[in-house]
């Protein structure tokens, strides 16, 4: 059957049919020839299983040359049936794997989509010829990475064009610090500076206060917006030199929407749980003060974004 769903696949079109079993992309048809290859590896892999695993606790008996640590000869008639017992479980439970892999939700529109072909072929399938003629896993992996590289550079184009729109609006940062403070987010206070282009965040329940300041060339839009916790009489804390390196290490330097909302995220740090463990600290008693870009993003006030961020630990990340 897997070598027939392969030659089908490479001769016949993609159609309606395989629309509706989610079968509509090049990658989407890879990705389930690898699930149909992986199966008939681990069908091949059960062959072999059942009948050398149920009597292997029998080899050594047989055999004293297959003596091994892991595989001792039975002292007593109770240990050699205790040790058949195990083999037949482990067996069976090889199989139930098995069973739930080829009846799992993900193998589902892939049985539609055969069973939609052959329905097609009114019952007539291309005789397969025994083998697999590619490696369906690599391919995927080259398609993925293929695909990774054309959304990396659609999104880096998006964001060009996005940064040169916002700086070329004069004081389009002004507008965009008027909304971050309208939003009046809980926590989070903005004091502006006495330069032009700078201005503070405090968190007030992290009793933590970050300075920002625009940087650009002479004439130029600003191009960064750099971040600092300097406080005349004190060093930076821990707490804050984590928070001021995965600042430091974020995309869009240019945002400041993006780097208020990253700052804000961190307004309720010593409340906040992992989205990876669920643990506010980890082993070694740390907050998780990592930032990532959540996959769901949302916009008010029309083309304004506000950017959302998941808390980790550096150890889950």
């Amino acid at each position: 059957m897997m070598a027939t769903t392969n030659q089908n696949s490479k001769q016949v079109p993609a159609t309606g049919n395989s629309e509706t079993s989610g079968l509509d992309s090049e990658i989407q048809l890879v990705s389930s020839l690898a699930k149909l290859q992986e199966l008939e590896r681990k069908i091949h892999e059960l062959r072999g299983f059942m009948p050398q695993g149920l009597l292997e606790p029998l080899v050594p008996i047989a055999n004293p040359e297959k003596v091994s640590f892991g595989n001792p000869v039975a002292e007593t008639p109770r240990i050699l049936r205790a040790s058949l017992d195990e083999a037949a479980r482990a067996r069976v439970a090889d199989v139930q794997q098995f069973q739930s892999l080829w009846r799992g939700p993900e193998m589902t529109p892939i049985w539609a989509h055969v069973e939609s072909r052959i329905k097609e072929a009114n019952g007539q399938l291309i005789q397969p010829t025994g083998k697999w003629e590619r490696d369906y896993d690599v391919l995927l992996e080259e398609l993925a990475r293929k695909e990774k590289s054309i959304e990396d550079e659609r999104r880096q184009e998006d964001e060009e064009a996005e940064r040169t729109k916002a700086q070329s609006t004069e004081g389009e940062w002004k507008n965009v610090l008027e909304r971050f403070v309208h939003r009046a987010i809980p926590g989070v206070r903005v004091i502006k500076g006495q330069d032009e282009t700078s201005l503070a965040v405090a968190l007030v329940r992290a009793g933590v206060v970050f300075q920002i300041r625009g940087v650009s060339a002479s004439g130029s839009p600003i191009s960064d917006w750099e971040v600092s916790s300097k406080i005349a009489g004190r060093s930076p804390t821990k707490l804050e030199n984590a928070i001021l390196g995965c600042v430091g290490s974020r995309p869009r330097k240019w945002d400041l929407a993006f780097l208020l909302d990253m700052i804000s995220s961190y307004a309720d740090i010593k409340q906040t749980t992992c989205v990876k463990c669920n643990r506010l600290t980890d082993n070694g008693a740390q907050l998780p003060t990592v930032r990532r870009l959540s996959a769901n993003q949302s916009s008010v006030d029309g083309p304004a974004h506000v950017y959302t961020f998941d808390a980790l630990h550096y150890g889950c990340v």
